[in-house]
């Protein structure tokens, strides 16, 4: 495990949360994070060069990951609207939830509906259905090749966002094609860095310095999407991050184990702890903001969605304590 990598993903994490609850500060931490989610995920399979010997196997252990995690999220969500709205208001687009096959259908009623950040999950399902054979491609082809391939799609990917209607450039932010080209990015970059970088002779200054002067491009390119640039604005569902998600991936991979001083600040045990049930984070944030809503909220006066804006300081604390159970379920159920 790269401790500071699994800070990052808490770090990331928190940032969509903070977003989802309109706190706009966040929106390019966000995009850039759901950016960094799908690179990493791609990276970290290339890098430990994952055996898949057995198709069937790896498959297996992919399921066991999204699906137990979802299926509870959803089914709890449409439990938790029976008790507290009497009415079942899903319709015939529930089965593609269940099935993770929403973000494959050009509809922002579909792919957004239900338990609304699944999306990710159903573009991430068709990334890890593609990548035997994309491990098989990156493996067997020449280097050279192969970047010159990823680099051709990524432009073709930047092309689409540049002259897309404004429905399809909604789309093209969930649509698995276009994300899978963000997770074969990461892959790529697996690939390369299983031969380590020559850093263990890096000074903790110099470590640091390489460190700072990352976060100071990656800032560079937040300031860029929050000054208005409408290129930026354009490219900000995906293109316009992977040049500085891509650089801090490598950096901090590069310099594990000889951190400086960001990278001994990312490796504290509560920012790894953090990123650690991430993914529980992500994927439970919208029923326990319901759950808050419509059980918590109302022992204060409130009801529902009415105290949406300013429901965040209690909420987050609570959807810690419920990914941090799931995520022990998760590992016991595994484990068993």
């Amino acid at each position: 495990m790269i401790k500071t990598l699994t800070s990052w993903r808490g770090i990331f994490a928190l940032c969509i949360v903070c977003f989802h609850f309109a706190m706009h500060e966040f929106d390019q931490m966000a995009f850039a994070g759901v950016t960094f989610f799908f690179i990493i995920s791609g990276f970290l399979v290339a890098l430990r060069h994952e055996s898949l010997e057995s198709t069937k196997q790896y498959y297996l252990r992919r399921v066991r990951r999204i699906f137990p995690l979802h299926w509870l999220a959803l089914t709890a969500m449409i439990a938790l609207d029976l008790v507290m709205i009497h009415k079942f208001h899903y319709g015939w687009d529930l089965p593609l939830h269940v099935a993770l096959l929403q973000s494959w259908v050009p509809n922002v009623d579909v792919y957004y509906n239900y338990s609304i950040h699944s999306w990710f999950l159903s573009s991430l399902l068709f990334a890890i259905i593609a990548t035997p054979l994309l491990l098989r491609f990156i493996n067997t082809t020449n280097r050279k090749v192969a970047w010159a391939i990823m680099i051709t799609a990524c432009l073709a990917v930047t092309a689409l966002y540049l002259f897309a209607s404004e429905k399809l450039f909604s789309f093209y932010h969930v649509f698995p094609p276009m994300r899978l080209v963000d997770y074969t990015l990461g892959m790529m970059l697996g690939a390369t860095m299983r031969t380590p970088l020559k850093t263990q002779h890096v000074s903790p200054a110099s470590a640091s310095a390489i460190e700072v002067a990352a976060l100071l491009i990656f800032a560079a390119f937040i300031a860029l999407h929050a000054s208005g640039n409408q290129l930026a604005l354009r490219l900000g569902n995906a293109p316009l991050w992977w040049i500085p998600v891509a650089l801090l991936i490598v950096t901090f991979t590069a310099l594990d184990g000889n951190e400086g001083i960001v990278g001994k600040l990312l490796t504290i045990r509560p920012l790894v702890w953090l990123g650690e049930i991430s993914f529980e984070i992500y994927i439970l944030q919208k029923l326990v903001n319901n759950i808050f809503c419509y059980i918590v909220a109302p022992f204060f006066g409130h009801y529902g969605i009415m105290i949406y804006d300013y429901s965040f300081a209690c909420t987050l604390p609570l959807l810690i304590i419920i990914a941090w159970a799931a995520h022990q379920l998760t590992k016991t159920i595994k484990h068993n």
